[in-house]
């Protein structure tokens, strides 16, 4: 029986990047008219996160041509790494011509996909006129530590209670991360667990 060749052994522990035409299939499906097929490509992109997909993904979140392809890329590129890319969601989020699931699922990636200007850009979309925007917009500064939206958050805590449908209350998301940054930031730190940098 022959023996298995490195390069081959190195793609049965190590798993390999796509070929450049599962490449171009995945992100064909990514802007594909249907639903499920968009959906489809996105889950095959979070199980083989290769970097040389990235120009796709940002170019769909930026022209994909339906919102279900842009929400979709948005969605994929919380699996990929490192925070090239990060512009593109901070542009969509910040985007008020966009459509607004687009723009929340901008902001829940960016929670755990940013850099340091990231912070101030969801800060600044927090008082947005959509519920679900606000909302995402709570949820990514409680994981990114942002200790400067406490007063932000608490106000929206006492006062924001529209729900969000399959969710729960603005309010309860945003007493939900002042309890994160207020347990899980060490005294004379804002250092942001995803971020290499510190105040």
């Amino acid at each position: 029986m022959p023996s298995v060749g490195f390069p081959i052994l190195w793609c049965i522990v190590f798993q390999c990047a796509m070929t450049p035409e599962r490449r171009k299939a995945v992100l064909a499906d990514l802007n594909h008219r249907s639903m499920l097929t968009a959906h489809g490509a996105a889950r095959a992109i979070a199980e083989d996160n290769d970097p040389a997909l990235l120009p796709g993904l940002v170019r769909t979140l930026r022209h994909g041509r339906k919102t279900h392809n842009r929400v979709e890329a948005a969605y994929a590129l919380s699996f990929m790494t490192g925070t090239e890319g990060t512009g593109a969601l901070e542009s969509t989020l910040s985007n008020k011509s966009e459509n607004t699931r687009v723009r929340a699922f901008a902001a829940e990636t960016l929670a755990h996909r940013h850099r340091r200007g990231s912070h101030a850009v969801v800060l600044r979309n927090l008082r947005d006129p959509s519920r679900e925007v606000r909302f995402w917009c709570a949820f990514a500064l409680g994981q990114m530590r942002e200790k400067k939206a406490l007063p932000a958050l608490s106000r929206l805590a006492g006062s924001d209670h529209r729900l969000l449908r399959g969710w729960w209350a603005v309010s309860k998301e945003a007493k939900d991360s002042i309890t994160e940054i207020e347990r899980r930031t060490p005294v004379g730190s804002r250092r942001c667990i995803f971020c290499p940098y510190r105040e």
